[in-house]
């Protein structure tokens, strides 16, 4: 799902399939839990710049504004921030990692 700028995503939220995330050295791991039991096949690890887009994932946000934090704390132009965010956001939905603000589980 390739989602524009102004729409707001956050990490998803669902009965049938959830995830526990860990900082961990300076990463982030994400399991994949389904029915109760983790998927360790699927881990996820995240460096510090994807670990900020999934901290501030923790709410409703836009790409937009995900990109304007990331071009402040890490000296990056916001037209490189917004292409690496939506190159992001896509990859975490296509793992069901993320939704659009107020779609169902």
């Amino acid at each position: 799902m390739t989602m524009d700028q102004a729409s707001l995503v956050q990490q998803r939220a669902s009965e049938r399939r959830s995830f526990v995330a860990r900082h961990i050295g300076g990463e982030t791991l994400i399991v994949p839990v389904t029915g109760n039991v983790a998927d360790l096949e699927s881990i996820f690890v995240l460096n510090s710049v994807a670990s900020r887009i999934w901290e501030l994932l923790g709410s409703p946000t836009t790409p937009g504004r995900i990109a304007e934090t990331l071009s402040a704390e890490f000296a990056v132009s916001r037209e490189t921030a917004a292409v690496d965010v939506a190159e992001f956001l896509d990859a975490l939905s296509e793992r069901g990692l993320i939704q659009t603000a107020g779609e169902g589980a």
